[in-house]
């Protein structure tokens, strides 16, 4: 089994006003000299970010991502850096946890032959961590997520850490909580090839400080329970993968093959138009008896 999105979620930019507007807001934490410094870095990151994802030439798209990563890598051990927002950046995802524990800063380069490589690091709030860097547990301030999503042999049951994680570009994060541990369940999507897309749901776990991601959580029903949900169809088609935050369900478009023969091939996978969901319980997202409409999810 193996699951999946359309492309792309470049955000547009902000204007110099909302940005001034914004910075002035966070101006008890960044003081003028890191302010500059930052705009400094934003500058470099959106022009490096402009050539990533549209120069027709691939060296050049990978050589400016390896360029952004570096940029990105000083801009973040700026102190305080956490709480600048980087707006302008209309090739990057950044998203903050719901307790406003870390955020996700994940992106792609595309290469020629329709595939991509996923780039990200999770970034710690210092004001969260410092209360809990004067206990035992010790946070580093950010953590590279390097992609190996290629190399990750039965992923669907796997824990990995982030030297080895499972790349995607990620729209959204839900918090839950079970026997004191916090989960972190990501969504996100993933330009498999040419010919199919993917979306994914993930979970991510602080042990002692240190990130995983992918944990027996997911029950939908089938033999055992899933680390990860993969969801895999074709590129023309798009796949609902949401949650509903007023009733707490986690939905995904049911997606199959457009015939008996082509199971397996899932560049031939289709949504059906009908809709499973997922409730917390005790731990584990558990698949719920029945399906949802179309209107039911809306």
């Amino acid at each position: 089994m193996y699951f999946l999105f359309n492309m792309n979620k470049l955000k547009f930019f902000c204007s110099l006003f909302i940005l001034g507007f914004g910075l002035n807001l966070k101006s008890q934490v960044l003081d003028s000299l890191t302010l500059d410094s930052l705009q400094n870095f934003e500058i470099r990151l959106s022009g490096l970010g402009e050539q990533m994802v549209r120069s027709f030439d691939e060296g050049t798209r990978i050589t400016s991502g390896k360029q952004f990563i570096r940029h990105m890598a000083r801009a973040l051990k700026i102190n305080n850096s956490y709480f600048y927002p980087f707006d302008s950046l209309k090739n990057v995802m950044i998203l903050k946890s719901p307790d406003d524990f870390f955020r996700i800063i994940s992106w792609n380069v595309a290469t020629n032959d329709e595939k991509f490589r996923y780039f990200g690091v999770i970034q710690m709030n210092p004001a969260k961590i410092k209360k809990l860097n004067k206990k035992t547990t010790l946070y580093k301030d950010f953590y590279p997520l390097i992609d190996r999503s290629d190399s990750i042999n039965n992923f669907l049951f796997k824990v990995v850490d982030t030297d080895h994680w499972f790349g995607a570009t990620y729209y959204k994060i839900v918090k839950t909580n079970y026997k004191k541990v916090d989960y972190y369940t990501v969504l996100g999507w993933d330009g498999a090839g040419p010919k199919s897309n993917k979306k994914i749901a993930d979970v991510l776990i602080f042990n002692n400080g240190v990130p995983f991601f992918g944990a027996p959580i997911f029950d939908i029903k089938h033999k055992s329970i899933f680390y990860r949900m993969v969801f895999e169809f074709n590129n023309n088609a798009t796949m609902t993968f949401r949650y509903e935050e007023k009733r707490k369900y986690l939905i995904y478009e049911n997606i199959v093959p457009d015939k008996p023969s082509n199971i397996g091939n899932f560049e031939n996978y289709l949504p059906d138009g009908s809709f499973n969901y997922l409730i917390w319980k005790k731990g584990i997202w558990e698949k719920q008896p029945g399906s949802l409409n179309f209107f039911d999810t809306n």
